[in-house]
């Protein structure tokens, strides 16, 4: 009976311990996101121990916020549909070495750079690539993945 005890009470905390995340979010990080997305609903934080996430909603769309350890603001990932692309980007994207491959993910990268980009990942078979567009559709940079 004291083992089936220990054992009942060692799964619930270590269940509990597995979904809670140790997370101390610097005020500069929940200070800049308070002002840069008034908008944003049911933001939720994250400790990835080398940088601070944040995903919430807004205008409709899932997007993902990165922060740096120091708190300041490096890059948010809004996810949006292809057909909400630049007429350029789609353009660049159709004769792109991509452009066939099947689709599986597209955003909007805006970033402490002060750049708006498009990022459209695509895969052939085990094969995956982002492409990142300027509104223009002239690419600005890719990387690939097997």
């Amino acid at each position: 009976m004291k083992k089936l005890l220990m054992m009942v009470f060692a799964s619930v905390l270590f269940s509990h311990l597995a979904s809670a995340q140790v997370i101390n979010i610097p005020d500069k990080s929940k200070q800049h996101f308070a002002k840069k997305y008034p908008k944003a609903e049911g933001a939720d934080w994250y400790n990835n121990v080398t940088s601070y996430l944040v995903k919430f909603r807004m205008n409709g769309n899932d997007c993902r916020g990165h922060y740096h350890m120091d708190g300041t603001w490096d890059y948010t990932v809004s996810y949006i549909s292809e057909e909400k692309l630049p007429k350029a980007v789609k353009t660049s994207l159709s004769k792109s070495r991509i452009g066939s491959w099947e689709p599986k993910s597209c955003a909007m990268v805006d970033n402490n750079k002060g750049e708006h980009l498009y990022r459209v990942e695509r895969k052939k078979g085990v094969e995956e690539m982002f492409i990142f567009f300027d509104k223009s559709g002239k690419e600005v940079k890719s990387t690939y993945k097997i």
